[in-house]
């Protein structure tokens, strides 16, 4: 278990268990204009007049954080589009100076549909934006009412148009299935109409909510109801089918690309690599050290003030947290888990590591074999959790 920090101070790190070529940085922007009744995200909707000081905390993190070559940089939120080119201009080029950022890496920033025109992308690309992720959720305006987006169906489509004329050669869209009411024949109409956007990069999730928001609330209450498991497996059956005939390449679960398109940010999270979080609410696994920053804003900006890290959880990451995170994580990727890269990562074979039942898995097709890796079998990926319960050994006392 993540433990609350019982000193500001930051503690002496261990040597780390392992640590890859380069990492990934996440940078949080917790602002929104309006928020979502579903988002269980660290966001807020009000003191909009602390941005600079904000964006100044984060640089100062940046400063104070271990030199390391990175590969990516991801804006989420929050609405990272709230940003002005200024301002988004800064932290990139904060980032760039003590990450050695090659002038090819993957810089990607999350955008509301409402907040894209033409000239703001223009900017962003300036100052060095290489992939833009659109929030589209859906591309029927009674199910964008539903979850109080800001945008229209139109608006959505717009916001696809602005973003190519730009200039945007890497752009992804978010799409959301298994909400109240929903039908995979509504799921498929609305796939079909991003596939027609030509994107380059599909997310989907599944509705999922916490009993702390507005629609997680009115679940429990029993005045939402959500559909049942079979009608969501419709769904995700019916987006993977029209995914597939127009020629996308599912590498993740939730995760379709064109060739050359998958996100390089995200992969490092899935292979189990390092990434420092910066910002209010940011978690991060950074030598040897897992930690959340604390979500409140004027907390964080204190913190970076006074040279902390504004952590609210950290705790050590042992080789027993690793092996176990490798494989749930790794489990969700096409290409699998590598038997050969585990064990010159841990000293230890996957499939000592994993139960008896991996092999059971495999023989019954749930799982499979190609080379060395291990992977889901397509028809799988729904139950992933479920395999996933069935091969880790059970989990150290430590963890």
């Amino acid at each position: 278990m993540i433990q609350p920090n019982r000193s500001s101070a930051t503690a002496a790190l261990p040597a780390p268990v392992s640590l890859l070529p380069s990492i990934a940085i996440y940078v949080h922007i917790p602002w929104c204009a309006s928020l979502c009744p579903y988002c269980d995200f660290d966001k807020q909707a009000h003191d909009f007049g602390l941005i600079d000081r904000y964006v100044d905390a984060v640089i100062q993190h940046v400063r104070t954080t271990h030199e390391r070559t990175a590969h990516s940089l991801y804006f989420g939120g929050g609405t990272p589009s709230l940003l002005t080119v200024p301002r988004l201009a800064r932290l990139i080029e904060g980032c760039r100076e003590r990450f050695n950022l090659p002038v090819d890496a993957e810089i990607s920033a999350e955008a509301n549909p409402s907040d894209v025109v033409a000239h703001k992308i223009e900017g962003y690309l300036r100052a060095g934006i290489t992939r833009l992720s659109l929030g589209v959720q859906s591309l029927d305006d009674d199910e964008l009412r539903l979850l109080c987006r800001r945008h229209t169906a139109d608006k959505a489509r717009r916001a696809v148009a602005a973003a190519r004329d730009a200039g945007c050669t890497d752009l992804s869209v978010d799409c959301m299935y298994g909400l109240p009411g929903q039908s995979a024949e509504s799921v498929g109409r609305t796939i079909e109409g991003l596939v027609a956007l030509n994107p380059d990069h599909v997310s989907c999730y599944a509705l999922t909510l916490d009993a702390t928001t507005p629609m997680g609330a009115a679940q429990v209450a029993g005045t939402l109801t959500l559909p049942d498991d079979d009608a969501v497996a419709d769904q995700y059956a019916a987006l993977q089918d029209a995914l597939g005939r127009a020629g996308f390449l599912q590498y993740e679960l939730s995760n379709w690309a064109r060739p050359g398109h998958a996100s390089i940010h995200n992969l490092t999270y899935w292979r189990n690599g390092e990434y420092v979080g910066l910002g209010a609410g940011a978690s991060g696994s950074f030598m040897g050290l897992r930690y959340k920053r604390t979500p409140d804003i004027v907390a964080y900006i204190a913190a970076a003030a006074a040279g902390q890290p504004g952590y609210v959880a950290s705790e050590h990451w042992s080789a027993a947290r690793m092996m176990r995170d490798t494989v749930m994580l790794g489990l969700r990727l096409k290409e699998g888990i590598s038997a050969g890269e585990f064990e010159r990562r841990f000293g230890a074979p996957l499939t000592s590591y994993c139960t008896n039942r991996l092999a059971d898995l495999v023989t019954a097709g749930v799982l499979q074999w190609h080379g060395d890796r291990v992977s889901l079998d397509p028809h799988s990926y729904l139950v992933c959790n479920a395999v996933l319960v069935e091969i880790l050994p059970a989990r150290p006392a430590e963890a």
